[in-house]
């Protein structure tokens, strides 16, 4: 495995963890907390770098304070079901 490839996959797990850090201690109610989204934007700019498209996943500009825990867990939980579905290459209900 190449140098390229270790960063790649590197940048990948700290995403990966920096997302499930946000995802495990985000409270209730709408989100205020600047520093979620700061490494939110991180993670995703790290998987950007690594050659994944993250255009979806990304919050408005204006999304501290009006993004409720709820929506901000469920992105979250579709970026990490994306990697899981990737690694794994499990088999979708829809496929045949």
């Amino acid at each position: 495995m190449g140098t390229a490839a270790v960063l790649t996959d590197d940048s990948i797990r700290r995403a990966y963890a920096n997302l499930k850090a946000i995802r495990d201690n985000l409270g209730s109610g709408f989100v205020h907390e600047e520093g979620f989204y700061r490494q939110y934007d991180r993670a995703l700019d790290e998987l950007q770098q690594a050659g994944v498209d993250v255009r979806e996943w990304r919050m408005p500009g204006n999304a501290v304070g009006n993004t409720d825990a709820h929506e901000f867990r469920s992105t979250i939980d579709a970026i990490l079901i994306y990697f899981t579905v990737q690694e794994t290459k499990a088999r979708i209900g829809f496929r045949q």
